[in-house]
């Protein structure tokens, strides 16, 4: 067992352990939509397993966020989003970093963004996408006082009326040991998933993470390993067994 799960397993709720799909490494990293109808494994066991972490509540409002910042938060958040469209639901995917625009410059979506949409109390019918449909919400290009934007009561009443209006809201938030945001972010929400990637996130990096978000009582519901690597030669793979 990895020193991710020794330190975190100390937290018995905590419940979801999901790899996601694993990615070749490149500079820049390409951006690659899942195409309608597309549900890798590794998204229906995480699915699965945030249901089965919800209990009594569904989990509808989950934010995505890393400890540092290059653990390839933005892209797990987006495919996951995708994934479940395609499987039927009513997702909303809001890029929650006021910072940057990774989420939708590889999304291309026009409109309104995050903080116009507040303002109006608004929100997006999306596209269709797969059997279900899916609606981006962009970052503005700058915000002052970014801080006291999710803070505001604005936030958290447009925020439970997406929640009441779309089977999930998936929020992108910015790394967790770096920026404010996502913690206050992940307050207002059902649960948090922290994204770390694998044998570059640092056990005290994570570890920090999870107090944080405990201090500020949010809920953490797992952990996504992303960008891990099988070192078993492929040749040796089906001689062993995963029991």
């Amino acid at each position: 067992m990895s020193d991710y799960f020794h330190a975190l397993n100390r937290r018995p709720n905590i419940a979801v352990f999901v790899r996601a799909p694993q990615q070749t490494l490149r500079t820049p990293y390409p951006v690659r939509r899942l195409a309608p109808g597309e549900m890798p494994a590794e998204y229906a066991r995480l699915r699965d397993k945030l249901m089965v972490a919800a209990h009594d509540r569904p989990l509808r409002t989950l934010v995505f966020a890393g400890c540092e910042g290059g653990e390839g938060c933005t892209r797990v958040t987006r495919e996951f989003a995708e994934a479940l469209a395609s499987s039927g639901l009513n997702m909303l995917l809001v890029d929650a970093d006021l910072r940057t625009s990774d989420l939708t410059a590889g999304v291309a979506t026009s409109g309104p963004d995050l903080t116009e949409i507040v303002a109006e109390r608004g929100t997006l019918t999306g596209v269709e996408w797969g059997n279900g449909r899916l609606a981006v919400i962009s970052s503005p290009a700058c915000h002052q006082d970014k801080e006291r934007f999710f803070r505001a009561p604005e936030f958290a009443t447009w925020l439970e009326d997406q929640r009441q209006g779309h089977d999930y809201v998936l929020l992108d938030a910015p790394p967790l040991l770096r920026h404010a945001e996502g913690i206050l972010v992940s307050r207002l929400c059902d649960g948090v998933v922290i994204v770390v990637q694998a044998e570059a996130t640092r056990r005290e990096s994570l570890v920090r993470a999870r107090e944080q978000l405990e201090r500020a009582e949010a809920n953490i519901v797992g952990v996504v390993l992303n960008r891990a690597r099988d070192h078993v030669p492929a040749f040796l793979r089906p001689y062993i067994s995963t029991e």
